[in-house]
């Protein structure tokens, strides 16, 4: 053998063995360290196959052949133990990767989750459980559900759990529990997770710290109370006012006829007596006088009659049932036909879906409406009247439109408020209770009413009430 080639062979051996060396150290912070020892063993399987080649080719070390057919067979299988590794790691990869997402969504949640055994103890814990009582998740694993729950809701809440053994295998409640922040309510949704043989073999739960709901609903609660009782003794007031109003203004009209009679007997008596002339300005002032203080306690019992019949809604009991509009509007608009003919109008009604109410209060509400579109109708041009109603998402819509004289847009919600009267001077008279008893009368019956109108082009009226429910 030549000497100098076995030198170069050896001087290639090292050089190769640093850059593998080299290669090695390079790969170690490149490759994961499950890929690491199969590519090693691939890259100095491969080495060691080249050098194997230049020493038998050198004629160096013929005996190293067996070693170079040996790196030949095991190259494939290394190869593929590589790439499986390699699918194997990226799988893996992948799962880290949820894992981390979900570890992030749940460390970040604000509501509460919970994984228990079949028997009620602790499995897994939300960070914002472990917040929310000031404990670390190793301190409450294998611990029962129930420790966190005060003791009067514990028998309850076990009772409430019991459901998760049953189909659907959930269940909803909320308790009062001592927390880091102080006692606080809070509302959970359990679901039983089943095995293959349908038994429950854990349990998940979501909560919600409720405390600022539940103190919000108790306010509200403790308000409607308030303004209920306040209701009750504004209707009690307004009906014993009205009602003891109604002795004294007997006696101003009962004495006002009597003083009228008295009048007319003086002046017959002074005709007689041919007195007459002399004190006929006197007894003309004192007839004026009369005249006035009748039309005011006419107009005065009018109003205590409007505001007792006001004041009796919210205490009237109600018969709810189909109504059916057809035969209703039929029977208003007869009982209005005196009004209308002496207005000459026109009044169309479409077959009308049937509501589901009081029948005597949406007799009222739509005796009102009619009445008033009758009224305020324009002289100038012939009335019409159109009523239409469709039913949608399980409420009835009624409109009544009319071509009167209309309603200015900043007057929509004043009407219907009580006593207020667009044109007190005008030929309509009334006291403005009409759209006033008609809104409490819907509010009743929870249903709605508003109005689309400008001044001079006529209203719509359109009104909302239940639809009959389905059978």
């Amino acid at each position: 053998m030549n000497p100098i080639v076995g030198l170069n062979t050896v001087s290639v051996f090292f050089i190769l063995l640093s850059f593998g060396i080299l290669l090695v150290w390079k790969l170690q912070k490149l490759i994961p360290t499950d890929l690491f020892l199969p590519a090693v063993l691939f890259l100095f399987l491969g080495l060691l196959g080249h050098i194997s080649n230049l020493l038998e080719w050198s004629g160096t070390a013929p005996f190293i052949d067996r070693y170079g057919d040996l790196a030949d067979i095991l190259q494939p299988i290394l190869f593929a133990v590589f790439v499986y590794t390699m699918i194997h790691h990226r799988q893996r990869e992948q799962i880290v990767a949820s894992e981390a997402k979900y570890r992030l969504l749940v460390d970040n949640q604000s509501d509460l989750i919970t994984k228990l055994d079949a028997k009620g103890n602790f499995l897994f814990v939300s960070p914002s459980y472990c917040r929310l009582f000031g404990k670390y998740e190793k301190d409450l694993f294998g611990r029962p559900f129930l420790e966190e729950v005060l003791p009067e809701d514990r028998t309850r809440i076990r009772q409430e759990m019991d459901i998760l053994y049953l189909p659907p295998y959930t269940c909803r409640f909320r308790h009062s529990a001592q927390t880091k922040y102080g006692l606080r309510v809070l509302s959970w949704s359990y679901r039983a997770l089943l095995d293959e043989k349908g038994k429950p073999l854990a349990i998940v739960g979501i909560g919600r710290d409720i405390t600022d709901q539940v103190q919000a609903e108790q306010e509200r609660e403790k308000m409607l109370q308030r303004l209920e009782a306040k209701n009750r003794e504004l209707q009690s007031l307004v009906y014993i006012s009205s009602h003891d109003l109604q002795s004294p203004l007997v006696n101003i009209r009962g004495f006002t006829g009597e003083l009228k009679t008295t009048c007319e007997q003086v002046k017959n008596v002074l005709k007689e007596c041919g007195q007459y002339e002399r004190i006929e300005p006197l007894l003309k002032d004192v007839e004026q006088s009369l005249y006035f203080i009748d039309s005011g306690a006419e107009k005065m019992q009018t109003l205590i009659d409007g505001l007792l019949k006001l004041s009796r809604i919210g205490s009237m009991e109600l018969t709810v049932q189909t109504v059916h509009m057809n035969g209703l509007m039929k029977s208003i608009i007869e009982g209005l036909r005196f009004q209308i003919q002496k207005s000459g109008c026109e009044i169309i009604v479409d077959n009308l879906p049937p509501c589901y109410s009081d029948l005597y209060q949406v007799n009222q509400v739509f005796t009102n409406l009619l009445d008033n579109a009758v009224k305020f109708l324009d002289p100038s041009r012939p009335g019409k009247i159109h009523v239409t109603g469709q039913e949608r998402n399980g409420v009835c819509e009624y409109r009544v439109i009319d071509n009167g004289i209309g309603i200015a847009p900043e007057h929509h919600e004043k009407i219907f408020e009580i006593f207020h009267r667009l044109n007190p001077d005008g030929p309509v008279k009334g006291i403005g209770l009409g759209l006033a008893i008609v809104r409490r009368i819907l509010d009743k019956l929870d249903g709605t009413i508003r109005v689309i109108s400008e001044d001079g082009r006529g209203a719509e009226f359109i009104v909302t009430l239940p639809a009959v429910p389905a059978s």
